[in-house]
C-alpha cells in the first residue's frame, strides 16, 4: 500500500476514531477517514495545530488536505522523556491539544497525535507512572474543554466574507475557500470565448459574509463548442432563425436551381456536425426551384478563402480555374475574379480567380475567355449489369442545362438501353441503383 503516491506503508500502528497511524518510509503518518463536516473540523483544527508548532520551530511536518488524501507525515526522529516546552502548550491549548497528544525528540516535537498517546509512541521506550495512570484525568479535561469549545463554537459560530471567485480558475477558487469552513458547490456552464476551468457566476456575491458551514455555489466553465445542426431540407428563414438561437452567424447566401422547392436549404459550409465557436459564420446554399431560367448570379468571391469560395462556385455549377499570385494578404485569400461578381452565368461556365499565395510564383496569363457551349447529339448504349436485377434503374444525362433523367425503370441483368439525345457543351451519362450513383462515362 502507497499512500498519495509517495508514503510505502511498513506497518499499521493503530487505528481510532477515524484516524489511522502508519509508520511508512522514513517516519509515520496519520491519515484521516473525513466524510462528514464534523470530521472535516476536526482535520483543520488538528493542521492548524501543527501550523502553531511549526512557526515556532519545533515541527517538521508534511501536510496535505486533498478531497480523499486528508494526512500529515512526520519524519523519523529519535524519542525523547523531555517535558514539551510552555510556550508550546500554551499554543496549542486553544486548539484541544496538550502534553498527552506530543511525542517530543532532543531536537523539538516528533509528531502530533490526534488524539491521546494512551500507547507507547512508535519507536519510543514503555512510558512510566504518568503513562499508566493520567492518561483517564487528560481525556476528562480534554472532554470538558472540547465540550466548551464546541458550546462556543455553537452559540458564536465564526463568520466569513465571501471573496470574489468570478474570473478565477478552480484551483484558485478552492484554494481561496479552503481555510474558510465555507462548503463549495460545483456547477457546470458552457462560455467558448472564456477559458476552460474559469469561474463564471457565484452565488452568493463577493463581500457577503457567512457563517462557517454555509456554501458558496460556483459555475465553472466547460468551454465546449456546439456542433453545427444539419440545417438541408429546412426554409432559409427556419434555418437563419436555428443559427441565430445557436449563436452562429449567418455568413454568404448562394442561390443554385434545383429540384427542391425555392428558398429550401441545400446543404452548408463548414458541413453539419462540425464543432463551432459562438459567433462563427455560416454559409448557406439554397435552391431557386426549377424554371426560373439558365443563368444564374456569380456571387461575390473576393476576400474569401480559396475553400469556400471553390465550394460556392462547385454548388452553383460552376468550373473554376484557380491562379496563384504572389500577394501581402493571408495566404488562400480570393483576389480577383472573372466575371465580375453578379454577372449571370449559365451552369457549367468557367470562372477565373486568382489566390494570395505566400513567396514567388510564376503567374501565366489569363487564358482566353472559355468558348459558349455547343449543341449536339450523344448516344447512349448501356447494358444494365448483374447487380442492377431488380433494383430501381435510372439513367440521367448531365450537360450545361444541368442533369435529367433519360430512363427510368425496374433493372434487368443484361437489359441494353440505347437512344440518340440533344446535348448542350461537356455531357455525361450517370447510372444510378436505387438512387445511388455507381457509374459515370462520357458519350
Amino acid at each position: 500500500m502507497v499512500i498519495d503516491e509517495r508514503y510505502p506503508v511498513l506497518e499499521t500502528l493503530e487505528a481510532r476514531d477515524g484516524v489511522t497511524l502508519y509508520r511508512v518510509e522514513g517516519g509515520v503518518l496519520f491519515l484521516f477517514d473525513v466524510r462528514t463536516p464534523e470530521d472535516k473540523e476536526r482535520f483543520y483544527r488538528y493542521r492548524a495545530a501543527l501550523r502553531r508548532l511549526e512557526e515556532m520551530g519545533l515541527l517538521e511536518a508534511t501536510v496535505s488536505a486533498k478531497p480523499g488524501r486528508y494526512y500529515a507525515f512526520f519524519p523519523e526522529k529519535p524519542l525523547s522523556r523531555k517535558a514539551p516546552p510552555k510556550a508550546a502548550l500554551e499554543a496549542l491549548a486553544p486548539l484541544g491539544f496538550g502534553p498527552q497528544h506530543l511525542a517530543m525528540a532532543e531536537g523539538g516535537v516528533a509528531y502530533l497525535a490526534p488524539w491521546p498517546l494512551l500507547r507507547r509512541p512508535p519507536g519510543g521506550k514503555p512510558g512510566g507512572f504518568w503513562v499508566r495512570v493520567a492518561p483517564g484525568l487528560l481525556l476528562a479535561l480534554l472532554g470538558l474543554l472540547l465540550l466548551l469549545q464546541g458550546l462556543y463554537r455553537y452559540f458564536n459560530p465564526p463568520e466569513y466574507a465571501v471573496p470574489d471567485l468570478v474570473g478565477r480558475s478552480a484551483r484558485e477558487a478552492f484554494a481561496l475557500l479552503k481555510d474558510t469552513g465555507l462548503e463549495l458547490l460545483v456547477e457546470e456552464g458552457n462560455d467558448p470565448t472564456k477559458p476552460k476551468e474559469a469561474v463564471l457566476a457565484q452565488d452568493p456575491p463577493p463581500g457577503t459574509r457567512l457563517r462557517a458551514g454555509r456554501t458558496v455555489r460556483i459555475t465553472l466553465n466547460q468551454a465546449r463548442l456546439t456542433p453545427l445542426p444539419d440545417l438541408k431540407g429546412l426554409r432559409r428563414e427556419e434555418a437563419e432563425e436555428r443559427l441565430r438561437a445557436m449563436g452562429f452567424l449567418l455568413g454568404r447566401v448562394a442561390e443554385v436551381e434545383g429540384e427542391a422547392p425555392l428558398g429550401t436549404v441545400l446543404s452548408s459550409f463548414p458541413p453539419a456536425g462540425t464543432p463551432l465557436a459562438p459567433g462563427a459564420p455560416v454559409d448557406l446554399l439554397v435552391s431557386r426551384g426549377q424554371g426560373v431560367g439558365e443563368a444564374v448570379p456569380l456571387p461575390d468571391l473576393r476576400g474569401l478563402g480559396r475553400e469556400e469560395a471553390l465550394f460556392l462556385l462547385n454548388a452553383a455549377g460552376f468550373l473554376a480555374q484557380v491562379e496563384e499570385v504572389p500577394s501581402g494578404r493571408p495566404q488562400g485569400e480570393v483576389l480577383e475574379q472573372a466575371p465580375a461578381p453578379g454577372t449571370p452565368l449559365p451552369p457549367g461556365s468557367g470562372v477565373r480567380l486568382r489566390v494570395a499565395v505566400q513567396g514567388r510564383v510564376e503567374v501565366p496569363d489569363l487564358p482566353p475567355e472559355p468558348p459558349a457551349p455547343q449543341t449536339r447529339t450523344v448516344e447512349l448504349s448501356l447494358t444494365l449489369p448483374p447487380e442492377a436485377e431488380g433494383q430501381g434503374v435510372r439513367v440521367t444525362l448531365l450537360d450545361a442545362r444541368g442533369e435529367r433523367v433519360v430512363y427510368e425503370g425496374e433493372g434487368r441483368a443484361g437489359l441494353l438501353l440505347q437512344g440518340s439525345y440533344e446535348a448542350l457543351g461537356e455531357a455525361r451519362f450517370r447510372l444510378y441503383l436505387d438512387g445511388v450513383p455507381v457509374q459515370e462515362w462520357a458519350p
